[in-house]
Parts: C-alpha cells; structure tokens; sequence
C-alpha cells in the first residue's frame, strides 16, 4: 500500500489503520512508544499556548495559530492530491534534478525512467530526462515499501479515544517542527511545499528527505546517475 492512502485512512478510520499497522509490520511496542511520544508533544504545544496570555509574546501566539490553519490545509491536500506525497517528492526532485548534471545515455537513470515511468529510453527534448527522472524516482519512493514503513510508524497504534486528540496535537506539534527545521536547512523546498499547501506533511517524508537534503548541500551528488545510485542503494527501489 502506498504512503499516502495510510495517511487517508489515519483521518477515516483510525481504527481500521492501527489494525492493518499491527498485521503488516510487526512493531507494537514501538507503536505504542510512538503514540506516547505523540501525547508528550500534545501536552508541549498546549503549553506553548500559553503565551497568549502573557503580554511581549502575541508573534509566539500568532506563529501557533498560523500553524494549525497551515495543518488543515494540509490535510485538506491529502484528498486534493491522488497520491500526496509522491508529489511532495516529485517537488523536491524537480528541484535538484534541474541544478545536476545528465548522466550517461545508458545509465542508471535512464533505466530508471524507462523501467518506472515507462518513458521512452530516447527522449530528445531539453530537460526531457530531468523531469521525466523526477517523476520516475517520486513514483518509485511513494510506493515503496521503506516510506511506507515510515508513515505507518509515525501514525499508527492503538489509544483511547479520550486522548486521540491530544495525540493529534502532538503529530501536529512534531509536523509544526519539522516544517520549521525544513526552512532552515533548505528554505527553496520549504517555499516550494508551502505554496503547495504541503510545508505541513514534510514531517512525513523527513526521515527520507533530510538525509538528502543533507547529500545535496555536501554536492554529493554530481550527476543524475549518482542520484539513482544512491537512492537504488539505500531505499530498495
């Protein structure tokens, strides 16, 4: 099952996904530390707002607020979406596939784009096998098995429906972070993202992206063949 359709299940039937969380990856007890981790995070950013009751601090309040309107968008995006975070990968690609260099004719990206995307081996068109190798490494990662993973651990486990809203507020809390730490590190994807109504469900695909993110910056890559490389290597698509 692909990334995004755990997500839409979280905001269905919370229920139904913690069931097929616990049968398709074997992890109660780090379910369970997940969903704890999720409340401690509530209970921080309920505290936060504390500071709209303490004069000098109105931009903190103004900052919190803004922030839950950014999440409804956000979640509003995974149904305006067919597949959400495929196209957040799909930004991110496009982006740095534009700033490296083509590989080989016969390399590793090319076959990627023909085995994934099922694009022509010969595109002529300038920029053809950038874009075409954006939407082909997007498509592979939303629907492998490692974002997956990913997703479902962040959201899943099983807790009383006395404190699902609080550890809603929590996953809120921790998107709310990730998306501040993503306009520093990289404030172009971050603007990109925002502009998509998307800046909040980064914290979904972090754990992938940050790592590269982090390789891009170094210039670790120079050449797209060295992207699929490393990306064939350490995420199994």
């Amino acid at each position: 099952m692909r990334a995004s359709e755990y997500l839409r299940m979280k905001f269905q039937h919370d229920r139904h996904l913690a069931l097929v969380a616990q049968n398709g990856f074997r992890g109660t007890m780090q379910a369970a530390m997940g969903v704890a981790s999720d409340i401690y995070s509530g209970l921080e950013r309920a505290s936060w707002y504390s500071s709209c009751f303490i004069p000098g601090y109105n931009n903190v309040c103004q900052e919190l607020k803004a922030e839950e309107v950014r999440s409804l968008y956000s979640m509003l995006s995974i149904y305006r979406h067919c597949d959400v975070i495929q196209h957040m990968l799909y930004l991110y690609f496009k982006k740095i596939c534009e700033d490296i260099k083509e590989g080989s004719p016969k390399g590793s990206a090319r076959e990627l784009v023909t085995s994934v995307a099922g694009f022509a081996s010969n595109i002529t068109v300038t920029g053809g096998t950038r874009y075409a190798l954006a939407s082909a490494l997007s498509e592979a990662l939303a629907q492998s098995g490692f974002l997956s993973k990913i997703v479902v651990e962040k959201i899943s486990g099983q807790i009383p429906k006395a404190v699902f809203l609080l550890q809603f507020f929590g996953m809120q809390q921790k998107a709310a972070l990730a998306a501040r730490a993503l306009k520093a590190i990289d404030p172009e994807y971050y603007w990109l993202l925002y502009h998509a109504k998307l800046e909040m469900l980064y914290y979904f695909a972090e754990p992938l992206l940050v790592d590269l993110i982090k390789k891009v910056r170094s210039d670790a890559f120079t050449d797209l063949d060295k992207l699929t490389d490393y990306i064939r290597e350490n995420y199994g698509v």
